[in-house]
């Protein structure tokens, strides 16, 4: 069985990371937490080219969840009256000369009520076309899984397809979680001192005799 076909996350795991972050004080929730924990165990366990070798523009670029986009990615966003482009720089987008995410750039442009990966058309550097961000993270995604499923060629596919993997998960937690907070809970069925029957009383003196 390889890794992307087992990623369910442990029940008593969860209920750790809840009892931490309760405990702890912690305003995180636990998607986030999962989160940060991921990418420090991916940044922990990413390779490190040697400084002759380093190439700091191939390895530039901004970590949208699932989807990296490499230093001079374009982006852009239409609305009825005009069309609005953005960059990657580094590893920053870049919109009219400040840093945004992508949420921060339809934000800028239109406000509330749009959704990034279903409004921000992408040209990846060296691409001839635009497409939508939403198919970008689909194709993304499905490359790491077909690397997976052949066996990584070299340390760096094995970090992303494990990225994958924990991605996977932490969305497998977060339904798990939703689940648990959604379960109702049932009151103490057992009747209190004041509203128990005569003969349920006497039951508990027999017990003593």
């Amino acid at each position: 069985m390889n890794a992307i076909g087992s990623h369910t996350v442990p029940t008593h795991l969860v209920a750790e990371l809840v009892l931490h972050l309760r405990n702890s004080g912690s305003k995180l929730s636990v998607v986030q937490a999962a989160t940060a924990a991921i990418r420090a165990w991916i940044a922990a366990n990413s390779p490190q080219p040697s400084p002759a070798s380093a190439d700091p523009a191939s390895s530039q670029g901004y970590q949208w969840k699932t989807l990296f986009l490499p230093s001079g990615t374009e982006l852009r966003m239409s609305t009825r009256q005009s069309t609005y482009h953005a960059r990657v720089e580094g590893d920053d987008i870049l919109f009219q000369g400040r840093r945004v995410s992508p949420r921060g750039f339809t934000l800028a442009v239109v406000g509330e009520g749009r959704n990034a990966w279903r409004d921000v058309w992408l040209r990846l550097p060296g691409e001839r076309y635009w497409k939508q961000a939403v198919s970008c993270r689909a194709d993304q995604e499905r490359t790491l899984r077909s690397q997976a499923a052949k066996g990584p060629a070299s340390p760096a596919d094995t970090v992303a397809a494990a990225a994958l993997v924990m991605s996977d998960a932490l969305k497998t937690m977060l339904e798990l979680v939703e689940r648990v907070s959604a379960r109702p809970v049932h009151a103490d069925e057992r009747r209190t001192t004041g509203a128990r029957r005569e003969e349920d009383i006497l039951a508990d003196h027999c017990a003593f005799d």
